[in-house]
């Protein structure tokens, strides 16, 4: 398989956490020119509002870099007046600029050829006892998602959903709450977003959150890193958990995903298009040593039931010389 492999832009950039920030501030221009130095890179996930000063001057850099637009994410935690809740705001004003933000992008999606936008609430939510009435914070999220993916039909709201952070606890938080709140909106351009390194901090296995969302029909796009379970450190895919990364692909293959594989790894310390370089070929070659093993035998050994025969035939596969 030849993945369509993308990167979140603002990442070849300065990035941040609670203690340093890291990297040089590029300017739009600069952060374009440094993806297109990635290998195989194919296209950028834009964020809104941040990447889009001018939509035109957009549109001219995707087409001088040869890139297409993975999907636009739309960011409702960033800017101080979101900081308290943005579908979710006690504010009214702001649950309605958090719907208003929703739209543009899905709208600029559609100018821009693409028909996803991703979006991951993450100041949705409270951080102490007490803080917020749970079932006003739901209907209000619930309100305000269908109200935004009702603007238009050709364009996909894919929710990517995360345990904690920036809030100590985020109300749209595991694949299963994802799909609860689309079941309940009710339309069909509505999917989910699998943040590898999400599912992993949630204590979620990654294959089987894969075959969960396809089974409903919601899988809309894959964002690949890793970490260590207990935060989420957007390292490298593969680096920590390497047998959940090849089981993923297995599901992946399992259900026919054909969508893209976007890079949310923070670089931090390292140089960004290195570490994008290094998350293709580790996508890339997912999918090589998937076609080595052998799926449909590796399907048969699990259908099998005996789990000591199938993982000492992946761990032979693994082990062999190429």
């Amino acid at each position: 398989m030849n993945p369509k492999f993308s990167v979140i832009l603002g990442l070849m950039g300065s990035v941040g956490d609670r203690f340093a920030t890291y990297g040089d501030k590029q300017s739009l221009a600069d952060l374009f020119e440094l993806a297109s130095r990635v290998e195989g890179l194919a296209g950028v996930e834009l964020v809104y509002p941040f990447n889009f000063p001018d939509v035109e001057e957009v549109k001219r850099l995707l087409e001088d870099h040869t890139l297409e637009t993975s999907a636009v994410n739309v960011n409702v935690k960033a800017e101080p007046k979101f900081h308290r809740g943005s579908f979710t705001s006690i504010d009214s004003e702001v649950r309605a600029e958090a719907v208003h933000y929703l739209k543009t992008g899905m709208d600029l999606a559609a100018d821009l050829g693409s028909n996803l936008v991703t979006i991951c609430p993450l100041a949705d939510g409270h951080d102490y006892p007490f803080e917020v009435d749970y079932g006003q914070v739901w209907r209000w999220l619930r309100e305000g998602i269908g109200e935004a993916a009702s603007h238009r039909s050709d364009v996909t709201v894919s929710l990517e959903y995360k345990r904690s952070e920036t809030r100590t606890h985020c109300v749209l938080n595991t694949a299963a709450t994802s799909l609860h709140l689309i079941n309940q909106i009710g339309l069909p351009n509505l999917g989910v977003t699998i943040d590898l390194g999400h599912a992993l901090y949630a204590s979620e296995i990654p294959g089987q959150i894969v075959a969960l969302l396809d089974d409903a029909d919601r899988l809309s796009l894959v964002h690949v890193n890793d970490n260590y379970r207990e935060f989420d450190w957007d390292m490298l895919p593969g680096t920590v958990n390497l047998w959940d990364w090849l089981e993923t692909f297995l599901y992946l293959d399992e259900v026919g995903y054909d969508g893209w594989f976007t890079s949310d790894v923070t670089p931090a310390r390292l140089d960004p298009v290195r570490v994008a370089d290094l998350t293709a070929k580790m996508v890339r070659d997912a999918w090589r040593f998937l076609e080595k093993i052998g799926p449909e035998e590796l399907r048969r050994l699990i259908k099998a039931g005996d789990s000591i025969e199938t993982l000492a035939y992946v761990q032979d596969r693994l082990l062999e010389s190429s």
